[in-house]
Parts: C-alpha cells; structure tokens; sequence
C-alpha cells in the first residue's frame, strides 16, 4: 500500500488522516499551493520536481492530510535533507519548506500532527535537526506547537548602487537630485589584481570545487556542505532562477580559492542583486573583494538599484562585504525579518546547535532567493 495510516483526528464535520506522499502526488500539491500563491516558482512543476527529487543529499520527505470522506488534499508538510559538516563531523538536517493547510481545514491540528510524523520518519532515517527560515505567518506555529527553538536572525546586508533611484522612489525626484554625492560614493569602480583572475563558473567546470570544500569546510564549526554536486544542483539545475557565479584563483594557478553567487530580482519594488552565497579561502581574503566586484559590476550592467546579502556577523564574509560598501539594514527597513528556527530530532544532552554565531549562513542555505 503507498499509503500509511498514523491517526485521524475529527473537528466540526472534516475528519482527516495522515498520508505518506508519492511522486504521483504532485499536481494535487501543486493545486494546493496555487490557492495560496497563484502562478509562481513555488508553485511551478519543474521547480518542485527539481527541489522534491534532485536533491543530492535526497529526495523530500513529506506528509499529506487527506479529508477521509472526500479524499481532498486538506494539507501538507514537506522537509528537504541537507547535509552539514559540523563540529569536523558530517551531519543530515532537514529544511523545513512549503508547509500549507488548506482554508477550511485550519484549526485542525494538521500542521502539528503532520510535522511530528515527518519529523519521525527523518529521525529514523538519521536526520539529527530541522531548520527554517519561516515567514512571519508560519513563525508562531513552529515556536509554540512543535517545539523550535528561535537561534537568532541573520543580518541583511544592503549597498546602494543607484542611490539617485532609491532616494527618487522613497522621498521623490526633487530630493533624488540630492543624493549625487551619495551616487559618487556608492559608484561601483572597477578593480582588478595582476594576481588574480575571476572567471565565471559554469556547470561544465566545477571540478576545482570538491578541493576548494575540503580545504575550507572546516573554516566554521557549522556549515552546509558546499561541494560540486550541491553547487550544480542548488545553482545551474534550478529550472526558474537564473544565478550568475564566479570563480576565482591566482593567475599562476588553477586552485579556487573562493567563489560568489548571484541573483538578479525585484524586492519590494526595487531591482535589486542579491548575493546568494559567497565563500572565500582564509589564506587570500583579499580574493572577496575582487568576486564582489566582479558581481556588482554584472548588478550594474543589468539596472540593478540595490545589492543585498544575508551574512552572518561573525564571519569574514561579512567583514569582506563591509569594506565593499556593505551595511547592516535597519530592522525598521527590512522587508521582513530573517529568524533562523531550529529543532533537535534526537535526545543527545548538550547541543552546540543553538550557538547561532557557530553557523555559516546564506540565502544559499534555504529556497526562498
């Protein structure tokens, strides 16, 4: 049987039970989630195929909540595996995604019946942790019914680079003709290094990152693991984002020695270029600055008004994008804020988990950029 039957539970008139998803089951959760979002990427099939069954680390686990009456769809929980090197070990996580009920279930306990199953089943397949980036309307859900804990937010990190733009759209096109001292200062000039050489990266030329993640995953004591089949996955195989990615190396050698991802997208009405992922080898830090060059230029070219990244305060990242122009967004600013949720799967005494300022993290880390 393709189904397997928990419990059901009875609310008003709907009763529902719990129901293992199968490949098949894709277009009635497809249906679901265009209630919620009409026509978008997360509601695309190739898109969903592409995250539920291409994954490296495995295809999603997900339960469904079906009306036993009508075999309606009433709900759906969905994880995808994550690998982890951490603490010098690898470790399997789940990211927590795509979580819905439908209208006229709510108040059911689909949400909490259906996660406590999934969180079940990747324990016993040797998940140690979920995580999530939730949004503002699924935050209370995970913190009061399934026992997350709040670790922190990740910072966001902004530079201008068409401050007349910005200033015009915000406060008008009188005051935008002030902020010409402002446009000469966030200017993105060009900078190059007779010692290095950034080049793009293609899926067709990933073979220096395998070495470039055994030097560097070590760098922090938690770190989503960045090797080639992840970065051809998460980055070239993505059937509805575009990224543009940068390799770079000394000119002497072929060994990367750091790499930057990038997005071209539209954020609260402003174009804007969003760093999704940027690593860089500790021995030559001043390689950040010439991938972050070489991405704000390609910002630039394509009209983008404004660069973002998510970093983590601690890390050299951070202070490599600081120094390029970089600053922490107020949180008054920011279009939403950007909390990292976090839930053990198995009883093991003290968790070095919680230290959110132990983990490496970027839009690269969750589905949303």
């Amino acid at each position: 049987m393709p189904w397997r039957y928990y419990y059901h539970t009875k609310v008003g008139i709907h009763m529902w039970k719990t129901v293992k998803y199968m490949p098949e089951n894709l277009s009635e959760t497809i249906d679901l989630t265009r209630e919620y979002y009409g026509e978008s990427w997360i509601s695309d099939p190739g898109y969903l195929k592409w995250q539920y069954e291409a994954n490296p680390a495995g295809p999603a686990i997900i339960q469904l909540a079906r009306d036993v009456e009508t075999n309606q769809l009433a709900g759906q929980y969905v994880v995808i595996p994550m690998r982890f090197k951490a603490y010098d070990k690898t470790v399997n996580g789940i990211l927590s995604l795509n979580t819905l009920t439908r209208q006229i279930y709510t108040g059911q306990g689909i949400f909490t019946g259906l996660a406590k199953t999934v969180y079940q089943d990747c324990a016993e397949q040797g998940a140690e942790f979920c995580y999530g980036f939730p949004n503002p309307n699924s935050y209370p859900g995970f913190t009061r019914k399934l026992g997350f804990t709040d670790l922190g937010s990740v910072p966001l990190l902004l530079r201008p680079l068409n401050t007349k733009t910005l200033v015009t759209r915000k406060l008008g096109s009188l005051l935008g003709s002030l902020a010409l001292p402002f446009q000469l200062f966030y200017k993105v000039k060009d900078r190059s290094d007779d010692r290095y050489e950034v080049y793009p990266l293609t899926a067709f030329n990933l073979s220096a990152i395998n070495a470039f993640w055994a030097k560097i995953q070590d760098k922090y004591p938690i770190m989503g693991i960045r090797d080639a089949d992840y970065i051809r996955w998460r980055y070239f195989e993505n059937p509805y984002r575009d990224y543009q990615i940068y390799g770079i190396h000394k000119k002497n050698s072929s060994e990367l020695i750091g790499y930057i991802v990038g997005r071209c997208t539209e954020v609260e009405g402003m174009s804007s270029g969003m760093i999704v992922d940027f690593l860089v080898d500790p021995s030559v830090p001043d390689a950040g600055n010439f991938l972050i060059n070489r991405l704000l230029r390609f910002f630039v070219d394509n009209n983008m008004d404004l660069a973002g990244s998510l970093m983590m305060p601690q890390t050299e990242e951070s202070r490599i994008l600081k120094a390029n122009g970089f600053f922490t967004c107020p949180k008054f600013l920011e279009p939403q804020p950007f909390p990292v949720i976090y839930r053990r799967l198995s009883n093991q005494g003290e968790d070095p988990f919680l230290q959110l300022n132990h983990w490496f993290l970027t839009m690269g880390d969750y589905d949303a950029i």
